[in-house]
């Protein structure tokens, strides 16, 4: 031998890394695929991009733009709780007005939604943030990924304080950019 890999153990990470592509990229059509729960209409209006969420009954105030966030989907409730503190406390820092109560009329509402991909040296979180109109229209879509630790079993246990933080940070940062776009 002249330290080549013998040919069973070379099959074998190559079947472990297509397993791990393949994976990811079910895990990225999940993903893009995340409509709003309770929707109407066709089934196709997810890949046409015209998904929607009920209009809201009353009009936020005119002049002032206000953001609230809709229960996450795809994260468990303690680690979305998380994340939501996370934003909630950055928010203001950056110029953005949350609506906290869900009965209240904002400008705009994010849904977000997580998947978590683990593999047998990191986990990794991919995260997209529908931004609905006050008539229940989406506007924007944000889309990323976090690296996390390496998690045996259950791949949000890879998920941690700092990984919460850095979730609620890049949602910050990515919603304000948008929020302050240049018009025209």
């Amino acid at each position: 031998m002249t330290g080549s890999v013998p040919r069973p153990d070379r099959r074998r990470r190559r079947l472990a890394a297509s397993v791990r592509i393949g994976a990811a990229l079910c895990g990225l059509a999940l993903l893009v695929g995340c409509g709003a729960a309770g929707t109407s209409g066709d089934a196709g209006s997810v890949l046409s991009g015209e998904t929607r969420l009920p209009p809201l009954k009353a009009q936020p105030p005119a002049g002032m733009v206000t953001v609230q966030m809709l229960p996450f989907t795809g994260v468990p409730v303690t680690i979305g709780d998380g994340i939501y503190t996370r934003f909630r406390m950055q928010a203001p820092g950056a110029g953005i007005t949350l609506v906290h109560r869900l009965e209240e009329p904002a400008t705009y509402r994010i849904q977000g939604h997580f998947v978590a991909l683990g593999n047998n040296t990191a986990t990794t979180f991919l995260f997209t943030y529908d931004i609905y109109d006050a008539s229940g229209r989406r506007v924007q879509r944000i889309i990323g990924q976090e690296l996390g630790n390496q998690a045996e079993g259950d791949a949000w246990a890879g998920m941690t304080v700092d990984g919460q933080t850095r979730l609620a940070s890049r949602a910050v940062r990515a919603i304000k950019a948008w929020l302050t776009r240049a018009d025209g």
